[in-house]
């Protein structure tokens, strides 16, 4: 499978850099804007292709590229309606449809980094969320009327323009507002110190583009330009060091036979729920099937990890399995 997703995700990731290499050219030789709006695009389709080709099952590879693919496609029609050549469609996909990022946007930084939600519980809320966004994104491309970057009519204007009010007041808030998601998610990850260490890079990143394209104009004016270039570069690289899987020893090269380890001091349910783990059951499944809770599974996992001086789940299978080869 992955095999053929590989050249999917690199293809996508091509076009990407392709269309926002000619875009910058443009933008730049007609003095627009625009080119900071696609270098953000290039740091998301990046590392989104780099994810999404090496954990094809893990949806935040492919997130990223569609909202960097979103990304562009907006700059391309502003930039045909800045020089004059854009018609409704342009229009239309350049106030309309890009607000489906998003949703899309905060789908990916709720399931950043391993694609998961930060529990069972968020997948009614998350679901919710998200499909009202999507509804909201939906009936504002179908309302009638000119739009905000051209006197043209929205080619799909199914709804009476008498909506447009009443749309517009309510995506406001359902599109705005669920972005509070995404801290509680980080702050709930935090808890966990391997989500934790792996979140880091991300957070720094973001908040150093967030000081170098905001604050940085406050310092140095002049060099607006080339904080934007750097913070988007901290941002390809933080974000590429978060969705990259960790590195482990590839399975075919020899390992130096080393003793079994003994380990009496892990417990009968410890034992126990290091199978699991192994397993690669969640501490949400390991609780259903010990008939424990969560936050007990959670708490055996994170003792065995010590016990084991491990980092992580994986590491932890890999020890398993190990120990049974060689004991």
């Amino acid at each position: 499978m992955r095999s053929v997703r590989l050249p999917v995700a690199a293809a996508t990731a091509a076009v990407v850099l392709v269309l926002s290499a000619l875009l910058v050219a443009v933008a730049l030789s007609q003095e627009s804007a625009l080119w900071k709006l696609v270098l953000v695009s290039v740091a998301l389709a990046v590392p989104g292709a780099l994810c999404a080709g090496l954990q094809p099952r893990n949806p935040v590879g492919w997130l990223l590229q569609t909202v960097a693919l979103l990304f562009v496609a907006m700059s391309l029609a502003t930039q045909l309606l800045e020089a004059g050549h854009g018609d409704a469609w342009a229009a239309w996909l350049a106030d309309r449809a890009g607000a489906l990022v998003v949703p899309l946007t905060l789908l990916t930084l709720v399931l950043l980094p391993d694609g998961r939600l930060p529990s069972a519980r968020w997948r009614l809320v998350v679901a919710v969320v998200v499909a009202a966004q999507v509804a909201v994104v939906g009936a504002w491309s179908l309302v009638s009327g000119t739009s905000d970057s051209s006197n043209e009519p929205n080619p799909l204007g199914l709804l009476p323009v008498g909506w447009a009010g009443r749309v517009d007041a309510l995506g406001d808030w359902v599109l705005q507002a669920p972005l509070l998601l995404v801290p509680v998610a980080v702050a709930l990850r935090a808890r966990r110190r391997e989500d934790r260490g792996r979140l880091a890079p991300v957070l720094w990143a973001a908040a150093g583009f967030a000081t170098l394209s905001v604050g940085g104009r406050l310092v140095w004016a002049r060099g607006a330009d080339a904080l934007d270039v750097l913070g988007a570069l901290l941002l390809a690289g933080g974000l590429t060091a978060t969705v990259l899987p960790r590195s482990t020893t590839p399975a075919t090269v020899p390992q130096p036979a080393a003793a079994p380890p003994v380990v009496p001091e892990l417990s009968a349910r410890e034992r126990e729920v290091l199978a699991l783990v192994a397993e690669g059951l969640t501490n949400r499944e390991i609780a259903e099937r010990l008939v424990i809770s969560p936050v007990t599974a959670r708490n055996h996992v994170s003792r065995i990890l010590t016990k084991l001086d491990l980092d992580n789940r994986t590491q932890a299978a890999t020890w398993l399995a190990r120990s049974r080869v060689e004991g």
